[in-house]
Formats: C-alpha cells, structure tokens, sequence
C-alpha cells in the first residue's frame, strides 16, 4: 500500500528492489519508533488501580487518634493504650495499674467515649499541620504505648 502510495516518488529507470526495500526499511523503524511509546495495557489491572484507595486518609486519622490521646487525663490515657494498642486483658491493665478490674472497666468505658467526642467534635490540640507523625504510624502508636507500659510487655506487633 506505502509503495503503491509512493509510485510518483519512483524514478524509472533505477532500481525497483532498492526503492521498495527503501520503503519496507522505513516503514519498520517506524513500526519500532512507534511501539516505545506504548506499553502493555492490562484490563485487570487497570481496574485494580482505578479503584484503590488512597493512603493518605489512614494517616491522617491515626494523627488525629494520636492528638485526641493527648486530650484524655492520664489515668484513662494509660488504660486505653495499653488495652487498645498494646492489646492486654482487663485482668492484665488491673494488674499493671494497680486499680481494681471494675475501675479499669470504667475508665476504659470513659476513655473511648471522650475520644470518640474529641475526634468527632474537632476538639484536638493541634492543628495537623503542626502534628508531623516522623516515622511509620505503627511506630508512633508503639511510642505511646512505651510511656505507660513495663519494658517487657512492649513489642512490635507482627505485620
């Protein structure tokens, strides 16, 4: 087609093979030039990141936890992290803060609805702006366990 497209650019009386190869030869590296621009489309994994969420979101809210702890007194802040984050019994968090089983209930009780009322009311002490979480999330809840909990009891969860 790209030669019978052409025949007004043939001279007669050269060569014939010449000039077709000519256009072959052309027509190839075109074909090559071409394909570096377009990569391999895959419908499945189109899909998969059309619709992953983004991160970002997840970050943002364990700033905000991290920030409404810091409202809580410390009586109800040691026993929520140390329930919530470093996943101890009710039995366990008695025993570590010495308090009877029915006020650890208690506080815990309190603590999750202040946090709840802190979160959704926006009563947070800093704005995020200032609230830089330096390392990974996980690392940074494992530090608020480390203020209130024996060296032994703290770990890294696994993954």
């Amino acid at each position: 087609m790209k030669a019978w497209a052409a025949r007004g650019s043939f001279n007669a009386g050269t060569r014939f093979r010449a000039w077709i190869y000519t256009i072959l030869r052309h027509h190839y590296f075109g074909q090559i030039r071409r394909e570096r621009f377009v990569g391999d489309y895959s419908e499945t994994e189109a899909e998969r990141i059309l619709t992953m969420h983004g991160s970002q979101e997840g970050r943002l809210e364990a700033a905000d936890v991290l920030r409404a702890l810091a409202t809580l007194p410390p009586a109800q802040r040691e026993v929520l992290v140390l329930m919530c984050i470093g996943g101890v019994s009710y039995e366990e968090v008695a025993e570590i803060c010495g308090t009877p089983l029915g006020t650890v209930k208690s506080r815990i009780a309190r603590a999750r609805a202040a946090l709840s009322a802190a979160i959704d009311g926006g009563i947070l002490p800093d704005a995020r702006s200032n609230f830089d979480l330096n390392d990974d999330v996980h690392d940074a809840f494992l530090e608020e366990l480390q203020k209130v909990a024996p060296a032994q009891m703290v770990r890294r969860p696994a993954a």
